[in-house]
């Protein structure tokens, strides 16, 4: 296609000026009888493709296929997955109740037991009464007489052998010319040996006095040393052995013991063991889930035995025995009960709070003692069998909660830990990874699917679902009367005055001004059932006992009200002359352009003088909002268009040679958009050709380059904003705005601007091409305006071509 060719650009021009019906726009009252008549036979309104999108995320359990649910607020969103899922009810043959057990191999890394629904809890209670019976039972075998008649008989042999042996050993000692002496220092208690002369004893530091009074031979008292030290060694012996019989004695007390205690473990084990043998064993994962089970009680059999003499007697206080036999216990995280909901609503999804975590204890205890109890269990716990929901706006918040998220999908295992480094001490814990049967949903704002998408390449392969919530939907009767039923709802559940057919037809009517479109109507249902409330509180001030289309226009009006300050603050300007607009007479090089201002919750239009200036020269179009940064990158692809369609239309057989400005006058902020594309064309033919343009019409549209004017946003708001500031500067019957043709279904203009054009004292005009546009602000015909500039864009080459010779 040749884009330089003229005959791409219309010649035509006939711009129209819109009748009040195509203006106007209202839902009949007489339309609301009908529509109660068809009522839905579904709570959920619209948004069939995210329905269907959900439905197929609900029912598909292939990896992957977590589902996203992306929309702006209030678009049912919770509504319709809370719907779907109400009546969810799992197969409960494929859950499973979790707790984590002692790991008696290995204390730092507990294991995880599963048990059929709703059997964990039997198994804990079994397991505790169990453990509780058996050490009662302890108690009492030292007071048993079997017990006791086994230790009399025990203790009376090594009695009767200790006293035997030291009878024996005290003969001995007197044939050498020793005495066996018992010394008592305190509480502790010794045996010596001490020297016999005739019949009488003598220690040896006498005997050393006697000897130096030569009393005594020296050589007698040596050879009573060598023997007394020589005898010392066989006493030592002598305890020694007096001590292995003693140790002997206590380890078949010990022996005993156990022999007493073994059937009590097994009988009292014997009840979890029953639990066990009743659960099903159908498939080869449930059944080593069972034969973990049992290894599991089997070596909880062998450790009360080892430990048995540990229990046998009572213990210092109640924290000493629970942690004795904390081991024994087994902590449930995960349990299927009758009335458990399987869809879980996170909104504090911090670290701790969806994945779980291990408590801290304190630091006179063993970092490992019963660790397994210090597990905690998260929301992706209670959820394994269901459905996990989050807000993403939440997730992203919390530090870690997304990366750990997407570990756990990724793996399909949840593992409890501590939350990272830095903000708790690390655990030296590493409990056994429990497998992530859950569904996660996330709920996202508008176009955040979309940049997941991009920039985590994983994204994808975790959430294969989208299930898109529109804002708006189809204008329909079916869509109408769905509406008009959830405002039926939203009365009756916020115990609102009713609705005459009145005000539902004009609160309708306002749903789809929400739209901005008048083929469609919104599915914010939030600010639906807000506007409910706020009609309400109008009513009742009022003391009304309907809300009617009156009642709805007051809340329309004092929703304005609250909201537009800025909007005031402006037309004050406008009356003290601060802000420089021409609503009458004619200009060269300036119309009125129109933008909007936006607060986030509130919107509103402003008339904009839009300035131009040209010469010959070779700067070409100069942005000058581009060149103090205040303009965006739409913004600066217009002018880039109006290039194009200068050099197109009106210079197409010779170069361009021109320097222009074009300026938003009074602007101090960014400006982004192309929808003053335009006003801006328009004021720079009227410059280069020197054509008086209307002041009395502001325009807005952009433009392709094709020269044909697009439908741009904001049109309804844009329109009451020149609206408002003609009536500021004096209405003359003539003043209006230009919009484009593709806009006129975005038309909702409040009554005042209605008024006026009824009155004809306001206008309305739509253009489809630029020739449209340039008749209607020239007044002159399309042909002639396009002579008048080629011939000066001409003049201006040769200008240039001359100075440059």
């Amino acid at each position: 296609m040749n884009t330089s060719s003229t005959s791409n650009i219309p010649q035509q021009a006939s711009a129209q000026e819109l009748p009040l019906s195509e203006i106007q726009f209202n839902i009949p009252e007489s339309k609301i009888a009908a529509l109660k008549t068809k009522a839905p036979h579904k709570p959920i309104v619209g948004q069939l493709r995210a329905v269907s999108a959900l439905e197929l995320g609900l029912s598909i359990r292939d990896d992957g296929y977590n589902i996203f649910i992306m929309g702006a607020p209030g678009t049912g969103r919770r509504t319709v997955l809370s719907s779907l899922l109400k009546d969810y009810k799992p197969n409960t043959a494929a859950l499973q109740d979790i707790a984590y057990a002692h790991n008696y191999r290995h204390p730092a890394e507990p294991i995880a037991l599963f048990f059929p629904a709703g059997e964990g809890k039997k198994f804990q209670h079994s397991l505790k009464n169990a453990i509780e019976a058996l050490y009662k039972q302890a108690l009492q075998i030292e007071k048993s007489e079997n017990f006791l008649s086994a230790q009399k008989k025990i203790m009376s042999a090594v009695d009767s052998d200790e006293n035997s042996l030291l009878a024996n050993f005290e003969v001995t000692m007197l044939s050498r010319g020793f005495k066996l002496l018992q010394l008592k220092d305190d509480s502790n208690q010794s045996v010596d040996l001490i020297p016999l002369i005739k019949g009488k004893e003598v220690p040896f530091g006498e005997l050393q006095l006697l000897v130096a009074r030569k009393k005594f031979s020296e050589q007698a008292l040596n050879d009573l040393r060598e023997t007394y030290y020589r005898s010392l060694d066989e006493l030592a012996d002598l305890f020694a052995l007096l001590r292995k019989n003693r140790t002997e004695a206590e380890e078949k007390l010990k022996q005993l013991y156990i022999d007493l205690l073994k059937p009590i473990i097994a009988a009292e084990l014997e009840q979890p063991r029953a639990l066990l043998n009743g659960y099903p064993a159908e498939t080869d994962i449930q059944k080593k889930h069972n034969e973990k089970i049992a290894s599991f009680l089997k070596k909880t059999e062998t450790d009360l035995i080892a430990r048995a003499v540990m229990y046998a007697a009572p213990f210092k206080s109640p924290r000493h025995k629970k942690a004795f036999f904390g081991r024994y216990a087994i902590n449930l995280i995960c349990e299927n009960t009758e009335d458990k909901s399987y869809v879980i609503d996170e909104n504090q999804p911090n670290f701790s709070n969806l994945f779980g975590t291990i408590e801290g204890h304190g630091d006179e205890e063993d970092g490992l003692l019963n660790g397994h109890l210090r597990l905690r269990g998260g929301a992706v716990h209670r959820a394994l069998g269901g459905f996990l929901v989050l807000r993403l706006k939440d997730l992203l918040e919390e530090e870690d909660s997304w990366v750990y998220l997407k570990r756990v999908l990724q793996s399909g295992r949840i593992a409890v830990q501590a939350p990272p480094a830095g903000t708790h001490t690390p655990s030296l814990l590493k409990p056994e990874p429990v497998p992530a049967q859950l569904k996660v949903i996330i709920i996202g704002g508008e176009y955040s699917y979309e940049i997941l998408y991009q920039e985590d390449p994983d994204f994808y392969k975790l959430f294969k679902v989208c299930a898109e919530f529109d804002s708006v939907m189809p204008l329909t009767d079916e869509n109408l009367a769905a509406v008009l039923a959830l405002i039926e709802t939203f009365v009756k559940d916020r115990h609102s005055l009713p609705f005459s057919d009145s005000g539902y037809a004009k609160l309708l009517a306002y749903a789809v001004e929400l739209s901005e479109s008048r083929h469609l109507i919104s599915a914010q249902f939030t600010k639906i059932a807000d506007f409910v409330a706020e009609a309400n509180y109008t009513a009742k001030q009022q003391s009304c006992e309907l809300i009617t289309d009156e009642i709805i226009t007051k809340t329309i009006e004092r929703r304005h009200y609250l909201a537009a300050l800025p909007e005031e603050k402006f037309a004050e300007m406008v009356q003290l002359k601060e802000i420089l607009i021409d609503t009458s007479g004619a200009a060269v090089g300036k119309i009125n352009g129109l933008a909007v201002e936006e607060r986030g919750f509130h919107t509103f239009g402003i008339p904009v003088s839009v300035t131009a200036q040209a010469s010959p020269g070779t700067a070409g179009i100069i942005n000058i909002e581009r060149e103090a940064g205040l303009s965006g990158e739409i913004y600066d692809k217009a002018h880039l268009i109006i290039s194009s369609i200068l050099r197109q239309k009106y210079a197409p057989d010779f170069p361009l040679s021109i320097s222009a400005a074009i300026c938003f006058e009074q602007s101090y902020g960014m400006i982004d958009g192309d929808s003053a594309s335009c006003a801006e064309l328009f004021t720079l033919l009227s410059a280069i050709g020197g054509i008086p343009l209307r002041q009395d019409i502001a325009v807005t549209g952009s433009l392709n380059q094709l020269g044909m004017v697009q439908p741009v946003g904001g049109i309804s708001e844009k329109i009451t904003g020149f609206f408002d500031t003609c009536a500021i500067l004096g209405l003359t019957g003539t003043q209006g705005v230009m919009i484009p043709q593709g806009n006129k279904n975005n038309l909702f203009l409040p009554e005042r601007v209605i008024n006026a054009i009824a009155e004809k004292r306001f206008r309305i005009w739509a253009v489809s091409n630029i020739d449209e546009g340039i008749e209607l602000l020239s007044g002159m015909n399309t042909a002639d305006v396009t002579v008048r500039v080629s011939a000066a864009l001409r003049d201006f080459a040769e200008k240039v071509k001359a100075f440059r010779k």
